[in-house]
């Protein structure tokens, strides 16, 4: 198996894992549970799994404090931004479909080229503007209709519905503020990167964060007994699951980009805008409405088509580059040619000269 392979088979591995999360969310709110319970939960425990590889990585404990203690003006930006993208995932997929809300959160590539642009002076290129202009377009076909719907609802509906619809609005706006602040963080991320530094603590000292600020909002009211109302085993195998997918999908993708480069690991993501819905839809039969499929749709054809720029730009330097080792390597065949041409020419002009003298001086 070569590199490229075992990096897409390490990212599409953790993106599977993660992407029953949604379901899962799904399941736990209909069975009692809280949104902050599931967050308290689910956090708790991929803390392990991220903690764990933290500290192989640091090469001990004692390594990772340090490195925590000398670069905390980064750590106390980064923290809290993970934290933030912690609780914004759960309250997505409570407030609004699992299809609109991944595919929200995964606008974060282009937040990043904006911020970038802004803050470190990045130079975009074409194609980030044009997908930042047919994104905004896809947004409001999603966006519209449903503004719209509310405010006929307010007429002329019962206040079940509208209920409904505001729920739905309030999770798009949690899933586009989820996916500016992964931006925030990937800038953070790469800011620190370049005074060489790698911020992948981060994601432990988040997660801690998230689980005490749902403690708080709970009032430490989170065992499921206080509220669950299936069998308790199902509970728990939920957010084993969740919590052991967090963490498996921390790993990957910190494993993953020493085999692959960014663009591919940005499309592997984009699998689980799809993958995440259709195990919604297997389990709740949830459908989108056709102007989120519509919108949907495009959205994730021009997000991939975006991460998809820069692999084939590659492949065009790769192939210019072929070519003119190709050329350079027949013009090379041409000249040795061209030599022993003319080496055998005079070697045969000279054998010439002396059989034609031999013959005179007979």
């Amino acid at each position: 198996m070569n590199d490229r392979t075992k990096g897409l088979a390490i990212a599409i591995l953790g993106i599977i894992c993660v992407s029953p999360d949604a379901v899962l969310v799904q399941y736990l709110s209909t069975h009692g549970s809280s949104p902050w319970t599931i967050i308290f939960w689910k956090l708790l425990v991929s803390i392990p799994f991220s903690l764990s590889y933290t500290i192989y990585e640091a090469g001990g404990v004692k390594k990772f404090l340090c490195d925590v203690s000398i670069n905390k003006r980064f750590y106390f930006a980064v923290v809290p931004a993970q934290s933030m993208i912690d609780i914004g995932y759960t309250l997505s997929f409570v407030y609004t479909s699992a299809a609109i809300a991944l595919l929200l959160i995964n606008l974060n590539p282009l937040w990043a080229a904006i911020i970038g642009k802004l803050v470190l002076k990045d130079e975009l290129p074409i194609r980030t503007y044009v997908a930042l202009v047919l994104a905004l377009c896809c947004m409001l076909i999603i966006f519209i209709p449903e503004m719209m719907l509310e405010g006929e609802l307010h007429d002329d509906t019962t206040q079940e519905d509208t209920t409904t619809t505001s729920t739905s609005l309030r999770g798009n706006m949690i899933s586009i503020f989820t996916g500016l602040m992964f931006a925030i963080y990937l800038c953070i991320v790469r800011k620190a990167g370049q005074y060489d530094v790698s911020l992948v603590g981060g994601t432990p000292l988040g997660a801690s964060l998230s689980t005490m600020i749902a403690l708080i909002v709970v009032r430490a009211q989170v065992h499921p007994d206080l509220f669950w109302d299936d069998e308790i085993w199902k509970f728990w195998l939920a957010v084993i699951g969740q919590g052991a997918g967090i963490g498996i999908v921390f790993v990957a993708m910190a494993i993953a980009p020493r085999y692959i480069t960014a663009p591919e690991i940005g499309l592997c993501i984009l699998l689980e805008a799809v993958l995440g819905p259709l195990l919604v839809f297997f389990a709740y039969k949830e459908v989108p409405s056709i102007y989120t499929l519509i919108g949907g749709s495009l959205l994730l054809v021009v997000l991939a088509a975006h991460e998809s720029g820069p692999l084939f730009e590659k492949s065009r330097e790769v192939y210019r580059t072929m070519s003119k080792r190709f050329s350079s390597t027949v013009h090379e065949g041409i000249d040795q040619s061209h030599d022993v041409s003319k080496e055998e020419f005079v070697g045969g002009t000279e054998l010439t000269a002396k059989k034609d003298s031999f013959e005179l001086n007979e």
